[in-house]
């Protein structure tokens, strides 16, 4: 996942923030897993030339560079990709894939994650990467639904589900706020049928997670950097200090967040 200010970019996240590696890794503690499976299934193999778009905390770019090995390639691209670990062979770059030319390619692999729903331009993206692909490649795309109000699963305060719902619905506002669509999750099946892309696949993720774990990780680092702006958004401070007491305590149990993963083929 890439996150930058929303003055920069339509991100309600910020790489340069001190919260940023907790958040990013949370993510990446609750969704490398199955994005890995998807990757594998997508047929990442020794040689392939890969293109990491929003890598975020990096790490499924350096998985990547440790599958395709010396004789293969790995571009990973962030606005700000200061948290990407170097990798021998990966390359990372500071690039806005909506106002410049991608890479130089043609790529067997594209991988984005939680990038595309934030952008206003998302569908022009997704032709932008589509025509990346090498005949033949795999463009694989998942975006996130956080699903807060419904996440709950087991907790030591009964409050938990109140809370929780709030903070769903302050959050949706300060997204929405910065540009992020809530319903292009379940459009960019179609969008990449569309686009003429083939053996076009979509399946879901979400798993379960106990309080200092995974999702609810994500929860707490979300909310601890946007804490003026769910505020702003009708959130109550002292909900907010509870939610993040919570998620700490492991007699939480959330469901994670939604994950959809969605490949489509070149022909």
């Amino acid at each position: 996942m890439t996150a930058v200010r929303a003055s920069d970019a339509p991100y309600a996240f910020d790489n340069d923030e001190p919260t940023a590696s907790d958040l990013l890794g949370a993510l990446a503690a609750t969704l490398d897993e199955f994005t890995v499976r998807r990757l594998r299934e997508a047929g990442v193999r020794e040689g392939a030339r890969c293109l990491e778009v929003g890598a975020g905390a990096g790490t499924i770019a350096v998985w990547l560079a440790e599958q395709v090995g010396p004789t293969g390639r790995v571009i990973a691209t962030d606005l700000k990709p200061q948290h990407v670990q170097a990798h021998p062979h990966l390359t990372v770059l500071r690039h806005d894939v909506v106002t410049e030319p991608l890479p130089e390619g043609p790529f067997d692999v594209i991988h984005a994650r939680a990038v595309l729903q934030h952008l206003p331009q998302r569908r022009e993206v997704l032709a932008k990467l589509a025509g990346a692909l090498a005949p033949g490649g795999v463009l694989i795309v998942e975006e996130i639904e956080a699903g807060w109000s419904r996440a709950v699963l087991s907790t030591p305060d009964p409050r938990a589900f109140e809370i929780f719902a709030e903070y769903e619905k302050a959050l949706t506002r300060v997204l929405v706020a910065s540009g992020n669509d809530q319903t292009w999750n379940r459009l960019k099946h179609a969008a990449m049928l569309d686009l003429g892309l083939e053996r076009v696949d979509t399946q879901g993720w979400q798993g379960s997670f106990e309080g200092g774990t995974g999702a609810c990780l994500l929860a707490y680092a979300g909310s601890t950097e946007l804490n003026d702006r769910l505020v702003e958004a009708g959130m109550k401070a002292e909900d907010l200090l509870a939610m993040r007491r919570l998620a700490l305590d492991p007699r939480l149990v959330l469901r994670g967040i939604l994950l959809l993963s969605t490949t489509g083929h070149r022909p």
